[in-house]
């Protein structure tokens, strides 16, 4: 058996042992654990390219998009497993290192804030929530060679 710890860069051994006797911790499957770390390269998604390198979002149009930390990394997050639904539990660890609560609604303003980004005014949001279990990209992602 292996246990990885997300969130902070090196937790003591004391908060990993206080998480596993207190239940603040969650079973994260290994692919799943693995689409959460961040990515290289670049991504190209609806009219969107992301470059993660430069932490660089572009529209085709040429429009740059400055985002928080916390919105690259969902984004990212999301990039990495498009359509297929990523739990807000499983996002809670990777982003904010802390197990998820029920009444935690961090993480759904950060997708609010993320769609007013990235979506344009009447069409379909990139990021559909599924409810009862998270949210999901809906946008074909490819990786940029170029």
């Amino acid at each position: 058996m292996q246990i990885f710890v997300l969130g902070e860069s090196r937790p003591d051994r004391a908060a990993i042992e206080a998480a596993l006797r207190l239940g603040k911790f969650e079973v994260v499957e290994p692919e799943a654990a693995a689409a959460l770390l961040p990515g290289d390269g670049r991504f190209l998604f609806a009219a969107w390219t992301l470059d993660t390198a430069t932490r660089d979002l572009r529209h085709a149009a040429g429009r740059r998009v400055d985002l928080t930390s916390f919105e690259y990394d969902l984004l990212v997050a999301l990039l990495r497993r498009p359509g297929r639904a990523l739990s807000r539990a499983a996002l809670t660890a990777a982003l904010k290192g802390r197990a998820w609560d029920p009444f935690d609604r961090s993480i759904d303003t950060l997708v609010a804030r993320l769609r007013k980004k990235i979506d344009t005014p009447g069409a379909p949001s990139l990021v559909r929530s599924v409810r009862g279990v998270g949210y999901v990209l809906c946008a074909p992602v490819a990786p940029d060679d170029t």
